[in-house]
């Protein structure tokens, strides 16, 4: 009998500590969604922008402010990190190539001259990523997306919708936010998070250099309610050595630079809500 009440304690304190938890879950996400809707402003009412704020250690949606989070839509370069992760499961580690600029697809027209991995991460080099995904294994990429949550490209794919010049590869904002979670969490990917911090500090997403941050940028095509040929995208996690806020925005009719711009607002306005420390 004692041993059923001393189990019985042990159920309630666990269901009392459950519920304050849910509580206080509940609480962050009511003030982080205040917050945000003010960062975002008079692009909230217009429609241009989209976001989710997910809990980074277990993936779970906090806030959003998005149509259709389960919706596949095209995203850009946000799917580089994962076709490099393709690439390493059938190499011993990641090339240094040559981009021409234009010439090799590059948005920079001048090209970024010959670089490694983890800055071609973090400039986001079209020209460096075709090549990388050219000598990737289709088999090693549908295997990669499968382990992280995404639908695998098909298998006519081509190299260049895998790293988001084309827009053939859809995933949907839920799926593509807790992959990055995943990905923030493994070992093996520490060279994609030393270039997504190299993008926050000096790369594409230098807007947010000052919010301790992994961040990846991408730009895509827009495929519905278009005001421009292309929509902004920005993956921001925080603290970047050990992440607890993943914050996707999607900002209509520019570029994932701009859109980085953003997304620093956004989480300085997460700051000065007090919703980050």
């Amino acid at each position: 009998m004692e041993a059923l009440r001393s189990r019985a304690a042990a159920l309630a304190l666990f269901l009392a500590a459950s519920a304050a938890h849910a509580q206080s879950v509940s609480l962050f996400a009511q003030a982080a969604q205040v917050a945000l809707e003010k960062a975002a402003g008079a692009q909230v009412a217009s429609s241009r922008l989209s976001w989710l704020l997910m809990d980074a250690r277990t993936g779970q949606l906090l806030a959003s402010r998005w149509a259709a989070v389960d919706r596949p839509i095209p995203v850009g370069s946000l799917t580089k990190p994962f076709v490099a992760l393709a690439y390493a499961r059938t190499h011993v580690g990641l090339p240094r190539y040559l981009c021409a600029g234009a010439s090799s697809r590059c948005w920079l027209p001048r090209g970024h001259g010959t670089l490694g991995f983890e800055q071609a991460l973090a400039f986001s080099c079209n020209s460096y990523f075709l090549q990388l995904a050219k000598e990737t294994s289709p088999s090693a990429m549908r295997e990669v997306a499968r382990e992280y949550g995404l639908p695998p490209p098909s298998t006519s794919a081509s190299p260049t919708e895998w790293i988001g010049l084309d827009s053939g590869w859809r995933i949907a904002p839920l799926e593509l936010g807790r992959a990055y979670v995943r990905l923030a969490m493994q070992p093996e990917t520490a060279p994609v998070r030393n270039g997504m911090r190299q993008a926050a500090l000096t790369g594409t997403a230098a807007p947010l250099a000052a919010d301790d941050a992994l961040a990846k940028t991408g730009t895509a095509h827009c495929v519905r309610d278009c005001r421009a040929s292309g929509d902004g995208f920005v993956v921001a996690l925080t603290p970047s050595a050990s992440p607890r806020l993943l914050l996707l925005v999607r900002e209509r009719g520019t570029t994932g630079a701009a859109t980085a711009g953003v997304a620093a607002r956004m989480l300085d306005a997460l700051r000065v809500d007090r919703v980050l420390p």
